[in-house]
Order: structure tokens, then sequence, then C-alpha cells
């Protein structure tokens, strides 16, 4: 087996450009899988434990079966999850400085949501059979439901609320910058109007989880899909995102990419009407 060679990229400012250009390109795919595949994985291990459907994603953090009150397979996985799409959105750094703010405080509430659990609630368990079995083979749980403040949102539904706000924000306002530098052949408009109707759904997802939860408690299933297809919804973002840098060549190649940009304000410029 041949050996990983350790020659760096050839010294020629194109090819340095790329490789690092490649490494904001696996950061950000990475930020997509991990948020496509965590609703996925959450329900995939779970049926591995012998676990149903939970009722939502954040219920993954107790799920857990008569024989597992001290090992809790799920917690591990759905804390890891928010904690390395956490880590990505600090580590990126937004083309502007209020993108990269919004960014930094998504990556505070995604650890947030994963440090502070659901809070779980006696008077639940009278609808919630799963949630009965929970207390019943696990006192601890219930001990912990019995002491938690009687609120009715807690810090892990807000930060997960405010996650996706911010996350609609990066969406709305701050990718119109880096669609300046497309060629003047690639439609612009098109991309503007797939993040506009990412955000709109980003903002909307929160607020049908919060309805469905009214509406069909907390043991209903609704929650777990319409949180999951949040999730992926912010994973479209980032693919979407991967495919306008590489048309763009923004970052492998920013002295193209500034060409494009000033050759898209000409072309606009003469296409404005004489006055």
């Amino acid at each position: 087996m041949k050996m990983p060679s350790n020659t760096p990229p050839p010294k020629d400012s194109r090819e340095l450009w790329k490789h690092f250009a490649d490494t904001y390109f696996s950061l950000r795919i990475g930020l997509a899988v991990l948020a496509a595949a965590m609703p996925f994985v959450l329900y995939g291990y779970g049926k591995w434990n012998g676990l149903d459907l939970q009722p939502s994603m954040s219920r993954y953090f107790w799920a857990a079966a008569p024989d597992q009150c001290a090992s809790f397979p799920l917690r591990t996985v759905f804390t890891g999850f928010l904690f390395a799409i956490g880590a990505g959105l600090y580590l990126y750094k937004g083309l502007t400085e209020r993108e990269n703010w919004l960014l930094n405080a998504a990556a505070v509430c995604a650890g947030l949501v994963a440090i502070f659990p659901e809070r779980l609630r006696l008077e639940e368990a009278d609808r919630d059979p799963g949630l009965a079995q929970l207390f019943a083979t696990c006192p601890a749980v219930k001990a912990w439901a019995a002491g938690s403040a009687p609120s009715v949102l807690s810090v892990h539904y807000i930060a997960a609320v405010v996650l996706f706000l911010l996350l609609a924000a990066v969406a709305w306002f701050c990718t119109s910058k880096s669609l300046e530098y497309l060629p003047v052949g690639q439609d612009a408009a098109r991309f503007r109007r797939r993040y506009k109707i990412i955000a709109i759904a980003m903002l909307l997802f929160p607020i049908a989880g919060l309805a469905a939860a009214y509406l069909f408690g907390y043991a209903s299933s609704w929650i777990f899909f319409i949180e999951a297809a949040g999730v992926v919804t912010f994973a479209v973002f980032w693919f979407v995102k991967s495919r306008e840098l590489a048309l763009s060549r923004l970052e492998a190649d920013p002295v193209e990419a500034v060409g494009h940009a000033q050759r898209r304000q000409a072309a606009e410029a003469q296409a404005r009407p004489a006055p």
C-alpha cells in the first residue's frame, strides 16, 4: 500500500487558493451532510437499539429501553450531532461581519440545545405511554422531571427556535453579498429566490413544530417530522451555498471572482435605461 504523500500543493497562487478553498467546501458539505443525516441516524440507530420512533428529535436524548437506563444509547448521538454542527457553524467564517456574528450565535444555540435537554413533565406520562414506561423503569428521570421548573418554555426550546431564526436571517439578509460574484451568465435572481424560500421554511418549521405539539400533544410524531424537515432545510441551504460559490469561484480563485463582479456590474449598468 502506497503511503500518503506529504508534498504540499505546487507553489502557484491558484493551486494554493484551490487547496484552501477545498477546506471551506469540505466544511460546508460536512455541515450539510451532518444536518441531513441527523434525523435518519437517530431513527435508524434507535431502531437498532429496539426503540420506536420518538415524538421529537429532542426526545431521543431520553430514549431508553427498560434495560438502557444507565446508557441511554441515543443521547451521545443526539448531542454529538449538535456539537459537531455547532462547531462547524462557529468555524465557518461568513463573507460579512453580520453573517459571521449570526453564524457564531447560531453555533452557541446549537450547543445550548445539546447541553439543556428537553424538559419532561410528569403529566405528559398520562397521554404518552413511552414516557410513562421511561418514568417507571428509570426512576432518576422521573425525579428529574418532578424537580424541573414548571415554566412552559425551557432553554432547550428557546435555543432551538432562535437557532432556526438566526439561520433564516443568514439566508434572507446575508446571501446577496456573495451573489455579486456570479458570472454574468448565471442567474443571481434564481439563487436569491432559493435563499428566500429556505429562509421562510426555516421560519415556519419551528412555528409548525410548536403548533403540532400544542394540537396533537407531545406524544405525536408529527413534531419529529417537522423538526426533521427543518434540519434537512438547513442542509439544503449549505448545498445551495456550495453550488453558488463553486460557480462564482469566490474561494477557489478570488481574482476571477472579482472579474465576474466587475463584468456583472458593467452589464447591469448598461442594461439600465438612460435618464
